[in-house]
């Protein structure tokens, strides 16, 4: 199963996205391809959950 969700480069900075993206990928598949983010996954809930996280871990950066 694949998620899709969109990203405000306006808000999120596309460097950081990508070296999140890069932090995470041992929790699972995560590509950025223009302004979205898929998540793949077993579930609904587990994507959703990596997607919180990924997105918590980026404004810690």
């Amino acid at each position: 199963m694949k998620k899709d969700f969109t990203v405000d480069f306006w808000i999120y900075n596309e460097e950081i996205l990508k070296q999140a993206i890069s932090d995470f990928s041992e929790v699972g598949e995560i590509e950025l391809r223009k302004n979205v983010i898929t998540i793949s996954g077993e579930i609904d809930s587990e994507i959703e959950e990596i997607f919180n996280e990924l997105m918590n871990y980026i404004l810690s950066l």
